[in-house]
C-alpha cells in the first residue's frame, strides 16, 4: 500500500504521521485520521467534530489527495468574553496516493463529525484469481 502522509514542505514525512488532534501550530490544527483498506478501496476517516460539509473540502490533484476544514467560532468580536476558548481555527492534510487509486471515483461524506473518503481501487489492479488445469 502506498498511501501516505505527504506536506509539501517535508515529502519526506512518516508513514501516516500521528499528529494529535488539537497540536496546533499557530491558527491550523491536525486531525487524526484512520486509513483502512480492503479489496476494493481504500477508506479514510478524519475526526472533523462540530464541522459540516460547508466547513470541509476535499481535493485530489497529481495524485495527492488534500482535505481542508475551517469553522468560525460563531461568536462577535466585539462582546466581552471572560473567558473565549473557541477560535477560527483550521486544518489541511495531504495524502499521497497510490496509483492504484481511481481518483476519478473519489468519493466524500461526513457524518457524527467523522469524514469518510472512499478512495476506489482500479479494477485492472485487483487481483485475479487465474485456472489451473491440467494437460490430458
Amino acid at each position: 500500500m502506498n498511501l501516505e502522509t505527504w506536506h509539501t514542505d517535508n515529502s519526506f514525512e512518516n508513514f501516516f504521521d500521528t499528529d494529535p488532534f488539537f497540536l496546533t501550530n499557530g491558527e491550523t490544527l491536525l486531525p487524526k485520521v484512520n486509513i483502512i483498506e480492503n479489496d476494493n478501496s481504500f477508506h479514510l476517516e478524519a475526526e472533523t467534530p462540530g464541522m459540516m460539509e460547508k466547513d470541509i473540502n476535499v481535493e485530489v490533484h497529481n495524485g495527492v489527495l488534500t482535505i481542508k476544514g475551517h469553522k468560525d467560532d460563531h461568536g462577535t468580536k466585539n462582546e466581552n468574553y471572560h473567558i473565549r476558548e473557541f477560535s477560527n481555527l483550521g486544518f489541511e492534510r495531504n495524502f499521497k496516493l497510490s496509483d492504484r487509486v481511481n481518483t476519478e471515483k473519489v468519493s466524500a461524506k461526513i457524518e457524527n463529525g467523522i469524514l469518510k473518503v472512499d478512495l476506489p481501487i482500479h479494477e485492472q489492479v485487483k487481483p485475479q484469481k487465474i485456472q489451473v488445469t491440467a494437460v490430458s
